[in-house]
């Protein structure tokens, strides 16, 4: 779970595209901001999903996931860039709370406001799944970018004009507004899931390394609509504010409803602090508080709670990765995320 928190959270900055020109059209204007050349060295990152998706049994109200927090580019040769962020998550009425640090050399997570440091051997194998992922993008030298992913907005914007300028965060931008071609998103969704497989060596193996033709068409038949407002830098180019709203329509999947998703990058390429957290307890703490929270259990009429056996410590076999995929599928669902200690060997 720490492993891919870690890459979660990290890859939020490879959503940071920007450029640089003197291009005002609105041609010139989408290549300077998501193709250009200027780097993103930090910031402050927040990027938002909202599902409001009706007629899903699972689902009880909307569902929304929020990622903060600053993010600074390593020096360094070889270092992570350096990260501090807190995720988010609100649905069927529980809330959830974790997050990642990464100090550049050394990680932690957080679960429900307390941190836990990553073991080096741990944050060893994420640092040598993103450099490699960094180095099949050809740009070694380069910050994070859309590009990074093999995304590129252009091809899949339809209708770009102009709006107007705008403030996002204390700075001037100029909005654009566009279309979706949903087919050619969905393309470009591929490139993700097909690198997001080659960072993660294929531990992750639940996640998909890509939408099948037949899931393709089931996504485009329940697009009713799509829209992007894009908000860049008057003076620089430089993404500042991403909006994509998609409204569904009733289908055999879901009854309608709304996904809406903004990134907002604030004081862009200005110095972030980034301190270790405090307090933070070994991970090993988290997994064994997991695991009592499972054997103990309440007894109810003033029972003895039983007293939890000592937590084995995770292996590197098969057990430990099935449980740290149980984790990962409980979600908010703290009840679930007890259960999978049996899994521990």
């Amino acid at each position: 779970m720490a492993r891919r928190l870690l890459i979660v959270l990290s890859s939020a900055l490879l959503l940071a595209g920007c450029g640089s020109g003197k291009d005002e059209s609105v041609d010139g204007l989408l290549k300077d901001t998501f193709a250009g050349s200027k780097a993103v060295h930090s910031g402050r990152l927040s990027a938002e999903i909202d599902a409001n998706l009706q007629g899903v049994q699972s689902l009880k109200g909307p569902v929304r996931l929020k990622l903060t927090g600053p993010f600074q580019s390593n020096s360094a040769k070889d270092q992570l860039p350096k990260f501090d962020f807190t995720l988010a998550i609100t649905s069927n009425g529980q809330t959830f709370s974790a997050g990642g640090t990464s100090l550049g050399d050394k990680g932690f997570v957080s679960f429900q406001g307390q941190a836990y440091s990553v073991s080096d051997q741990l944050f060893q194998q994420f640092k040598q799944g993103y450099l490699q992922a960094q180095n099949q993008s050809g740009k070694k030298n380069s910050a994070p970018s859309l590009g990074t992913l093999g995304v590129d907005p252009r091809r899949w914007l339809t209708g770009a004009r102009k709006v107007g300028e705008t403030d996002v965060e204390g700075t001037k931008t100029i909005h654009l507004t566009a279309g979706v071609d949903v087919a050619r998103l969905l393309t470009d969704v591929n490139r993700v899931l097909a690198r997001a497989s080659s960072v993660t060596g294929g531990a992750a193996k639940n996640v998909p390394n890509r939408i099948t033709p037949a899931q393709q068409q089931q996504i485009r038949d329940a697009v009713q609509s799509a829209r992007v407002d894009v908000y860049t830098g008057k003076d620089d180019h430089a993404l500042r504010k991403l909006d994509i709203t998609v409204a569904l329509k009733k289908g055999a999947t879901v009854q309608g409803g709304t996904l809406h998703f903004t990134l907002t990058i604030a004081d862009l390429n200005q110095d972030q602090t980034i301190d270790t957290p405090r307090n933070a307890k070994p991970l090993q703490d988290l997994l064994s508080s997991l695991q009592g929270g499972a054997s103990s259990g309440g007894t109810g009429g003033g029972g003895t709670a039983t007293t939890p056996a000592p937590t084995p410590a995770p292996s590197t076999g098969s057990g430990n990765t099935q449980y740290l995929q149980c984790l990962q599928d409980a979600g908010s669902d703290v009840r679930k995320a007890q259960k999978c200690a049996s899994l521990l060997k």
